[in-house]
């Protein structure tokens, strides 16, 4: 029922993308961005609001209208961590869209105090990359570092 609502919630919401649009009800963003110059954008969150230990991905315009909603069990979540070698740190999480598509989101920056943060979602299907959309620069807030330790926790 809650998943209802937010979605209704989003499709009302007009204007440019901000954190929080798709996750705004439970407030536990674990990724954001927008893509292609701001008229979309993504979220990863921590699903609180629903039954069981679940995080959500979600795939929105800028009018708050979502393309693409997945609600998934954090134990069923492919995770990679940063392996803690390099200069360049990345994470993702990999969301099962189903019918033998995949929706990785992504985090690199390299190991310096200046960095810039990049970010995006790498659509898959069968296990191949089919678009790899980036988010914009300077609009990636991430801490999939908390969401793998709950997705590790969880397996």
């Amino acid at each position: 029922m809650k998943q209802i609502y937010l979605s209704i919630g989003l499709m009302f919401g007009a204007g440019a993308l901000q954190a929080g649009q798709f996750c705004e009800l439970d407030g536990t963003e674990m990724f954001t961005c927008t893509l292609k110059g701001g008229t979309q954008g993504v979220e990863v969150c921590n699903a609180v609001w629903a039954d069981g230990t679940k995080a959500a991905y979600g795939f929105f315009k800028s009018n708050g209208a979502v393309e693409k909603e997945i609600l998934q069990d954090m134990a069923t979540i492919s995770a990679s961590p940063w392996n803690g070698m390099g200069n360049f740190m990345s994470e993702s999480v990999t969301f099962d869209g189903g019918g033998g598509y995949a929706y990785e989101v992504w985090w690199g920056s390299e190991r310096a105090a200046d960095a810039t943060e990049m970010g995006g979602v790498n659509v898959l299907k069968d296990g191949a990359v089919i678009a790899d959309i980036p988010c914009d620069a300077g609009s990636v807030n991430s801490d999939l570092s908390s969401l793998i330790e709950l997705i590790d926790a969880a397996q």
